[in-house]
């Protein structure tokens, strides 16, 4: 079972993940830094804590120092190093947000003086939007993990009521050859009860001679 599944984590792995750019919307989105142009990205099937989770961890490759703001609920990475979408370092801000089975994620990013945008960095779009697909693969990598650990646990838990059964089996087994041996210990008695019952009906019955005998004994004396 654990091979299959990891066969279609690997799979997933491979198949190329363009969708997930497709999915990208700039919108004018206000943030801590004013009304800023932000790109939103839905992800589906996936807890938006584990989406936060994944996102900071993906920005570990950047070698920004993250942080979260408790206030506005931004993921921020400062001094981000991007550099096929820039040269220079950037501050990426995200936020992420509950939506039914979805989170939205939007990130905003500042090239430095100016924040990214279709129109006035359209040199810069593309190598963004492979660097979001990227993470986007990620993502459905971790919700295929995320299935394989569930599933995983759903064999745990078979496994561990199987081991269960065996037990209970061997238990029984047990249990009958043990009470093999006392029907045959019974039996075995049993055998020699009557033998015994035998030798005592023969010693009663020459006693009964013998008490007759002293019985017509004392007639004659008397």
């Amino acid at each position: 079972m654990k091979k299959v599944f990891n066969l279609t984590a690997w799979l997933i792995v491979l198949i190329p993940l363009t969708m997930q750019a497709q999915n990208l919307q700039e919108n004018e989105r206000t943030m801590s830094q004013g009304s800023k142009p932000g790109f939103s990205m839905n992800i589906d099937d996936i807890s938006t804590k584990e989406v936060e989770r994944l996102w900071i961890e993906y920005l570990k490759d950047t070698k920004a120092k993250t942080k979260k703001d408790r206030k506005t609920d931004e993921v921020f990475a400062d001094d981000a190093s991007v550099p096929a979408i820039s040269s220079n370092l950037m501050d990426v801000y995200a936020t992420f947000t509950e939506r039914g089975k979805q989170t939205e994620m939007v990130v905003w990013v500042d090239l430095g003086g100016a924040f990214l945008g279709r129109r006035q960095h359209p040199e810069k779009i593309d190598a963004f939007e492979q660097w979001m697909t990227e993470f986007g693969r990620r993502t459905r990598v971790r919700k295929v993990e995320i299935e394989l650990e569930s599933e995983e646990l759903i064999f745990k838990d078979q496994k561990k009521e199987f081991d269960k059964l065996i037990k209970e089996e061997e238990r029984l087994k047990k249990e009958i050859t043990d009470a093999e041996q006392r029907i045959n210990q019974a039996k075995k008695e049993l055998e020699i009860n009557a033998a015994n019952q035998g030798n005592r009906r023969q010693e009663m019955e020459r006693q009964q001679v013998k008490i007759q005998e002293v019985e017509t004994k004392k007639k004659r004396i008397e």
